[in-house]
């Protein structure tokens, strides 16, 4: 369930009316973590690392990092009327508030129940007020952009872009983004847990709830949920650690809860034990900043949260960077030798009113060298010339391994270029996940463009005098006026556009026959065929005859190479262990079909078990053909239950490398498979049932986790090639969304799931 939904469901059953429902502290961090988890599949393994981190951080007594933190922060106010365009004096209130409660310099410290006086920290971390910008310029270190957009979501980033109608962040490496908006839902705020994308990274806030003066209103009105959003960002979770008394905050010194605390005044103490288990129990700490309690209730943070939040910043931490920013420092006016282009340079320390005229004495071939981190996947480069064509470019770099270096020589003609390399999650290629760099340098080995520590991307203008060797169509590069390596533009064959993979179009089929990606594992029985509406059909069997059989109409592939039909599962029940279920094609409107696959339930699997299976089928296709989807029983009461099958195609070009999901066409040699993962019945009640085929034998490892990425279950087994089966026991799981992550020889696959009762 998620976080809104529980609110809901809370309200419900108090009897708030719905007028009321703003009264009530609701933050949408966990929200918008599902959110970044269905945009991003290695959010969730990013997030692992980070809590492996800051756990053998607490377990280590060295420290890298001490004293005071300074954090620079940059607040972009975006408003669509002149009450939401917040003064600054309303944001210095803010800024102001960080700093004393989150050095406990608070005036109602003293509030903090003496049980709790022991845990209570000053977490030396401080916040000021940007004094430079990215360029290198003064800056108030407040933004304002007026926008038509009336509300905000927690479910999109539109607020962080200037494209959407937001304001676009600046380097989280180096800065604190605040956004102050309209968020709709009754949201007070929410945050981005650290180690997710850059161009995203930082905290929003509703205008009503920001500060102290001006438009804050009670009983939030004392600036805690900044405080509380913050904490999210420097990866606090909630005190209760959304779930029950069985799940907590990975902090040992909050007492742990069982669910949010709405405390107001009088902010009587003690309040709630939510999860008493005796003697010597703590209440439930609801004066910290990390509940849902009101603002005047909120007093302290932890020893236990002071050393999660520090261990970002020490040695291999997510937002170490932060330590060498510049954001609130002071602005050095340009010279002509500080290595950089600035002022009115057109080059690096040369050109513009002050500087010598730029000579260019690059030579070409340049060669660009690149150090993956952990996530080479997320890699690419281009080089463009001063028209803006690309050039030159590769990645991204899934195939190599972690770390690896590759090194790409490209010819360029005499003039002026960019090289620009990105990072598709945006957070460059050192630090955090590795410690990865890039340079490109020219003939002569002067280096033209470096780096590593960047966000989405870095680009970096240089120069060609001599152009070298001119492009050839066989020098394996991109280079020239070329659209591929070694293909298109002026001189070079035609590029094939390689295989795309896409979910065809089958909304046309006999018999109410709908397209499957319900997702869901609501197998209904239907006599003769007839189309449930729920995105799931099965087969009434009798005798081989016209109603044991399902059946597109005609579907247009001509553009096809291939298609590939997936059942995320298929389960029987039969009488007679001499049963058949086809898969079959006809490519000429339905007159004649043939059979692809064949599964006969006495030998590939047992009455009752249920099992993935993708079928590949090789064309050339027609625009008639159908698939047919026909079993052959001997008794009237058997069944064949098929759920969430996707049809899709590879079109454009020659399949390259795509990974297999299990068997192919009959009669066509096994094809070398990646692994797969397929789980049911989802959502789940009390047994979730993981289905895996590997390629090879190896050690399993299987792990659940929550959203915030706590692992809940674990097991690990050393299974055979081919199919497997693993039963995760999800009465242990408190409901809500959870992944299961397959691990084995070098490879995870992530599914998520759903836990309802």
């Amino acid at each position: 369930m998620s976080v809104k939904h529980v609110y809901l469901s809370l309200l419900l059953v108090l009897g708030i009316s719905a007028s009321l429902f703003a009264q009530v502290r609701n933050c949408g961090t966990m929200e918008h973590l599902e959110y970044e988890e269905l945009l991003y599949p290695t959010r969730m393994l990013k997030l692992m690392q980070i809590e492996e981190h800051a756990r053998q951080f607490a377990n280590n007594p060295e420290r890298a990092v001490n004293g005071v933190i300074t954090i620079p922060v940059v607040v972009h106010v975006v408003y669509n009327n002149s009450t939401e365009n917040i003064s600054d004096a309303q944001i210095q209130s803010q800024i102001a508030v960080l700093n004393a409660d989150f050095r406990r310099l608070n005036a109602d410290a003293s509030s903090t129940p003496s049980v709790f006086l022991p845990v209570a920290a000053d977490s030396e971390i401080e916040f000021c007020l940007a004094t430079v910008d990215p360029n290198g310029n003064p800056t108030t270190g407040i933004t304002r952009t007026a926008t038509s957009v009336t509300a905000f979501s927690t479910t999109s980033n539109n607020v962080k872009f200037n494209s959407t109608g937001g304001k676009d962040a600046w380097p989280a490496g180096s800065y604190m983004n605040m956004w102050v908006c309209d968020i709709s839902g009754s949201i007070l705020g929410y945050a981005q847990f650290p180690g997710g994308n850059a161009a995203t990274d930082g905290v929003v806030i509703d205008y009503a709830y920001f500060g102290t003066i001006g438009t804050a209103t009670a009983p939030f009105n004392l600036g805690r949920t900044a405080t509380h959003e913050v904490g999210h960002w420097l990866n606090l979770r909630h005190i209760w650690g959304d779930g029950g008394c069985s799940v907590d905050d990975f902090v040992s010194d909050t007492p742990v809860a069982g669910a949010p605390n709405y405390t107001g005044s009088p902010c009587t103490f003690p309040g709630p034990n939510s999860c008493n288990s005796g003697a010597g129990d703590q209440p439930d700490m609801f004066q910290n900043y990390m509940d849902y309690s009101d603002d005047a209730c909120m007093n302290l943070y932890t020893q236990g949260q002071k050393t999660r939040m520090r261990a970002l910043f020490d040695a291999g931490g997510a937002r170490a960077s932060l330590l060498s920013s510049n954001g609130c420092g002071t602005v050095s006016p340009p010279t002509c030798s500080d290595g950089i282009q600035n002022g009115d340079e057109t080059g690096v320390d040369c050109g513009g009113s002050s500087c010598p005229a730029c000579v260019c004495s690059n030579t070409s071939p340049v060669t660009v060298s690149i150090t993956f981190d952990n996530y080479p996947e997320e890699t690419s480069w281009n080089i463009k010339n001063s028209s803006g064509a690309t050039v030159a470019s590769g990645g991204t770099y899934g195939s190599q391994p972690d770390g690896s270096t590759i090194n790409i020589p490209v010819s360029l003609s005499a003039g002026n270029y960019t090289f620009t390399i990105n990072d598709s999650y945006g957070d460059g290629i050192c630090c955090s996940y590795g410690n990865g760099s890039y340079t490109l340098r020219d003939s002569d080995n002067t280096v033209l463009a470096s780096g590593g520590s960047f966000g989405s991307s870095q680009t970096t203008p240089f120069c060609i005098a001599d152009g070298g060797s001119t492009p050839t169509c066989s020098d394996g590069i991109q280079n020239g006026d070329e659209t591929g390596v070694d293909c298109g533009g002026s001189s070079c064959p035609p590029c094939s556009s390689g295989c795309t993979y896409s979910t065809i179009n089958s909304n046309n089929f006999d018999s109410g026959f709908g397209i499957w990606t319900d997702g869901g594992t609501d197998c209904i029985r239907t006599n003769n065929a007839t189309y449930a509406n729920s995105g799931t059909f099965s087969i009434q069997l009798r005798d081989n005859t016209s109603s044991s059989v399902m059946t597109t109409g005609n579907l247009n592939l001509t553009a096809y190479e291939e298609i590939t039909v997936d059942f995320s599962y298929i389960t029987v029940s039969f009488d007679n262990s001499n049963e058949d279920f086809w898969l079959q094609i006809s490519t000429n409107g339905g007159s004649t079909y043939t059979t692809v696959k064949d599964l006969n339930f006495n030998v590939d699997f047992l009455n009752g078990q249920r099992k993935f299976e993708s079928v590949v089928i090789s064309g050339p296709f027609t625009s008639n053909t159908r698939l047919r989807f026909r079993a052959d029983a001997s008794a009237d009461d058997d069944q064949v239950y098929i759920d969430d099958v996707v049809i899709s195609g590879c079109s454009g070009g020659a399949r390259t490398g795509r990974p297999e999901q299990g068997l192919t066409v009959e009669g066509v040699s096994s094809k070398t498979v990646s692994t797969s993962l397929a789980v049911f019945p989802n959502p789940t009640r009390d047994e979730l049932t993981a289905v895996f085929v590997l390629p090879e034998a190896g050690q399993v490892q299987l792990l659940v986790t929550d959203l915030t990425g706590r692992i809940m279950q674990q097991q690990q087994m050393n299974a055979d090639a081919g199919r497997q089966e693993a039963k995760v026991n999800a009465n242990a799981l408190v409901p809500g969304v959870y992944f299961i992550h397959l691990m084995t020889n070098g490879e995870r696959v992530t599914k998520k799931f759903v836990v309802a009762r």
